[in-house]
């Protein structure tokens, strides 16, 4: 996670020429080590183990919670893989009943085939997060690398393979789903409260041991969400500590409260909130920046993030200017930055909860006046709520 920019004379930018390089590498360097791997004659959990490398057998260890050697160099191969395979057999037996559905659709296809198959159609980084765990494995035949499910893993499966564990599956889909869609809205939320949140949609309720395998299996598979230690966070969010601070600084402020079909729809891969602010914004990128429809949404959801967290005007407009969207002083600049600026005054804010600014503005301003305490700095948050700076908002209002 990147610090909290604070310095003025930062520029927020992306370089995507930079970031496809690095993909690119890193994709090479991927398909490079696992080609190092050949397919074993028997696709045993055994086979399978003592085709990796001893570091890949330690990385399993630790997403196991197994013990480590402190020195790998001193550790035979042969004793751990002796010592990982019935780990992973006893884990998997554990660990299936917190899949979620498209994890399930990945095991029925390859518990059904009799061979190592190629050209499987999941993201490298998933099959990755499965291997690293032990429940599927690859290996090189005849020019092609072929994925499998280890015979073991396969016996574990079938034993749970029924019309409960289905029923299982769906609700850790639903549970996951809306735990991803509040962290759209908040950004990000500790354990307790999102097992507490999410609770309160689901019509049979998770126990939070059940919640918390569900989110640290989920959260390893889906794109739109960060695992951390105490919380799911949101997977834009730059800097988890500087928005906990700041969602703490709104006083009593209360978490917006969405519908159920609000949260769910927000809780999928790559979703949009096309909102009229939003629409607009794109549709003025498309017509004054000749953007395709693709181009528009990728720009304001660039924009969208670099709100969310925190930053202002000064980092859109590097942004802008890094993608040759900012236009010439003049009315073409003043009618791009108010739409910006009314995508902000629309938008439901990590930093408000949930809120808008629209809505804050709108709600009742405290009755009383507050006295004596720390005296509030003119740009402190007002304490009325609204995210605004005191000296913008509620000054005159006797709050000191």
């Amino acid at each position: 996670m990147t610090e909290k920019i604070t310095n003025e004379d930062r520029e927020f930018t992306f370089s995507e020429a930079e970031y496809k390089k690095l993909m690119d590498e890193d994709k090479a360097a991927r398909m490079k080590s696992l080609r190092r791997h050949k397919l074993p004659e028997e696709l045993t959990v055994e086979a399978a183990m003592s085709g990796m490398t001893k570091q890949e057998l330690e990385d399993i260890q630790y997403n196991l919670n197994l013990p480590v050697a402190s020195n790998l160099n001193k550790v035979k191969k042969a004793e751990m893989v002796e010592a990982v395979v019935p780990a992973v057999i006893a884990f998997a037996g554990r660990w299936f009943v917190s899949i979620i559905e498209d994890q399930k659709q990945v095991f029925d296809f390859l518990y059904e085939q009799k061979e190592a198959v190629a050209d499987l159609q999941v993201e490298d980084a998933r099959l990755d997060y499965l291997r690293a765990i032990g429940v599927i494995s690859c290996g090189m035949k005849d020019g092609k690398l072929c994925w499998y499910m280890p015979e073991e893993i396969k016996a574990e499966y079938a034993k749970l393979n029924n019309g409960a564990f289905v029923d299982a599956v769906n609700l850790n889909t639903e549970a996951m789903r809306l735990a991803a869609g509040l962290v759209f809205y908040y950004g990000i939320m500790d354990y307790d409260l999102l097992h507490e949140k999410v609770n309160e949609y689901l019509d049979a309720k998770l126990e939070f041991a059940e919640f918390m395998g569900v989110i640290f299996n989920g959260g390893s598979w889906c794109r739109n969400v960060v695992v951390g230690q105490h919380e799911l966070m949101n997977d834009m969010l730059f800097n988890p500590e500087a928005l906990l601070k700041a969602q703490s600084e709104q006083g009593p402020l209360d978490y917006a409260q969405f519908p159920y079909d609000k949260v769910y729809e927000a809780g999928q891969d790559n979703y949009i909130e096309s909102t009229a602010a939003y629409r607009a914004l794109a549709q003025h990128l498309m017509k004054k920046m000749n953007l395709d429809v693709l181009q528009a949404a990728d720009a304001v959801n660039s924009i969208l993030c670099i709100l969310q967290n925190g930053m202002g005007m000064k980092e859109v407009i590097g942004f802008l200017a890094d993608h040759n969207l900012r236009p010439a002083a003049g009315t073409a600049s003043e009618e791009l930055y108010g739409l910006i600026g009314r995508l902000n005054h629309a938008q439901p804010l990590w930093v408000l909860k949930g809120h808008t600014p629209m809505e804050l503005e709108n709600m009742p301003k405290p009755a009383t006046v507050i006295r004596g305490g720390k005296k509030i700095g003119r740009n402190d948050p007002c304490p009325c709520g609204s995210g605004k700076k005191y000296k913008n908002c509620c000054i005159d209002k006797e709050y000191n």
